[in-house]
């Protein structure tokens, strides 16, 4: 999952997915992993997967992502000499929670059955989009280019 979130734009894309859909973005990787090690999943796995991991996405990581960009927003925290570093140590502590949910995720993708036939782009775009839906089911695009871009970058990922 790390390593699709190295490549090229995929880190930008994921951002933009989440400002705009409320994407998360460790299930989003964890799912796309899941399938290109061969798991089968479909909206109900998702769905079992986001429930397994809602709280604390809702009460660890989302809490602290609220912190760190309300200290980058407000002036007055950013002209306070401390504040830089205290913000820097909080968007660790970010990511060390969300790196802790795609390990629980990864933990109960292991539970799940072995996927029949290849896993594509375009399935996996799909699965981007059933991920999608579970924060912005409204959304004018079912499948957004950045979610094409991810799903895209797993496959590209994958050795030959």
């Amino acid at each position: 999952m790390v390593k699709v979130y190295g490549r090229p734009g995929v880190a930008a894309a994921c951002l933009r997915l989440q400002e705009t859909y409320r994407l998360d973005v460790p299930l989003l990787l964890a799912v796309l992993f899941g399938r290109i090690s061969g798991r089968e999943l479909d909206s109900t796995a998702i769905r079992t997967l986001d429930d397994a991991c809602a709280s604390w996405r809702d009460q660890v990581v989302r809490p602290l992502r609220n912190i760190r960009t309300a200290m980058k927003s407000h002036p007055w925290m950013a002209s306070m000499p401390r504040v830089p570093a205290l913000r820097e140590s909080i968007k660790a502590s970010e990511l060390n929670a969300e790196r802790i949910e795609g390990e629980m995720l990864e933990e109960l993708l292991k539970a799940l059955p072995l996927a029949a036939g290849d896993c594509t782009v375009t399935a996996l775009a799909e699965l981007a989009a059933d991920v999608l839906d579970i924060g912005a089911p409204e959304r004018a695009e079912r499948i957004p280019p950045d979610a094409q871009l991810i799903a895209s970058a797993c496959i590209a990922d994958q050795p030959d």
